[in-house]
């Protein structure tokens, strides 16, 4: 009796009656006000009449600015992905339909606009939104498999290797290798994790693709302070080339005067080690008209691909350009989505971007000897020395004088 009559016990007394208040009241303050927003119950699809009013419009590419596809595009992405993403009317409201649920994430991917500016443009809320993204992501991904693999037998590797050799005139590629950064939102206790050398916080997307700019293999979510190379031994496709699954073909002889065999490769750039199925450019300061100085240029010009494939992707999906405000799990999602989507509407539209390399009339670092002694800009770059062993050298020469006698 004495200790509860004390005045250090009614303090703690007096401090848990009123913790227990303010619970009470914050408790109160929380009861909805309406079981849903007006502005909700009043959205009467508002997302497919706005599809309706951008197709009947005479500007014929108003679909295309809008979702970055074109009305035939969507039509028929709605018949692919519609079984995964419907949802069933119930007593209480109508459920929000396979279209809208469509046009919110394909405006989410145009744009990268924020969850709260894309409600007043659907009438959807924000914790719909961000469900509806995921689970249309997802559906995405599932139903778009078969358009982002690897070839898989030796006559499609061949098939890639001789587009890549009539576009560029590098022979034996198998495909052009380079990471690109995402920029993400800062995840939370992440420290430095995603932070990288450009100052902000990325995930980083692995992409190899053929000549077409098709993407036939694709890693996203590693932490951007990872390199490139570093990304690479830690995916999937270093284990299957390590391990030659790939079905590969052989090395061959790519004409009479060298009789040495010379084997398939992926074009890399300084950021990749030198492996027997990796080739990346020589490194330094090479004379004008040297067979290296024309390896690098020929290198450059056939590995450019991947970099059109980046610029195509950031263009017509906006949401790369970031900063993604998403946690890395959910934009590893994203950015996925954004790769598979690519691939579909390349199948669709296969002539829709040019090959940049076929209107350009001069090439950075061009060995012609009538240059009147100018230096490019390939002169300035000394590059970076790794070491190589002997044999990949010579592979590397190989290549090297094949191209400069060709």
């Amino acid at each position: 009796m004495q200790i509860l009559q004390s005045p250090q016990w009614a303090r703690v007394l007096a401090r848990v009656l009123a913790m227990n208040l303010v619970r009470r009241r914050r408790a109160l303050a929380q009861i909805r006000q309406w079981w849903m927003r007006p502005i909700f119950i009043q959205r009467r699809e508002a997302g497919n009449d706005l599809l309706d009013v951008i197709m009947q419009e005479q500007f014929t590419g108003a679909t295309f600015n809008f979702l970055r596809m074109k009305n035939e595009d969507f039509e028929h992405l709605l018949h692919l992905v519609e079984p995964k993403i419907r949802k069933t009317d119930t007593n209480m409201r109508k459920a929000i339909t396979s279209q809208e649920r469509l046009l919110i994430t394909l405006r989410y991917l145009a744009t990268g606009d924020c969850f709260a500016s894309l409600q007043y443009l659907f009438r959807v809320s924000v914790r719909s939104i961000s469900r509806i993204i995921v689970d249309v992501c997802n559906a995405l991904i599932q139903v778009l498999q078969e358009y982002v693999r690897l070839p898989g037998t030796i006559e499609e590797w061949l098939k890639v290797a001789q587009e890549f050799e009539s576009r560029s005139k590098f022979p034996h590629v198998l495909g052009a290798m380079d990471g690109k950064h995402v920029p993400i939102r800062s995840p939370k206790h992440s420290g430095t994790e995603y932070y990288n050398y450009k100052g902000y916080n990325r995930i980083v997307l692995l992409a190899v693709c053929d000549a077409n700019y098709n993407i036939l293999y694709a890693d996203v979510g590693c932490q951007g302070r990872v390199s490139d190379g570093g990304v690479f031994k830690n995916s999937s496709l270093y284990s299957l080339l390590e391990n030659k699954c790939l079905n590969i073909s052989a090395p061959q002889i790519l004409n009479a005067p060298y009789a040495q065999p010379v084997p398939f490769v992926l074009l890399g750039d300084k950021a990749f080690a030198m492996t027997e199925y990796l080739i990346r450019p020589f490194a330094g300061t090479h004379a004008r008209g040297s067979v290296e100085r024309t390896f690098n240029t020929l290198h450059s010009r056939a590995r450019s691909v991947i970099e059109n494939v980046f610029g195509i992707l950031s263009s017509r999906f906006r949401v790369l350009v970031g900063p993604i405000q998403l946690e890395p799990e959910f934009a590893r999602l994203v950015v996925l989505t954004t790769v598979y989507l690519h691939n579909f509407l390349r199948s669709r539209q296969p002539t829709e971007y040019m090959d940049l390399e076929s209107n350009s009339t001069s090439v950075i670092g061009s060995t012609s000897s009538s240059s009147n002694g100018m230096t490019t800009v390939l002169d300035e770059l000394a590059g970076i020395q790794i070491r190589s062993s002997n044999d990949l050298k010579e592979m590397s020469m190989r290549f090297a004088n094949y191209l400069a006698n060709k």
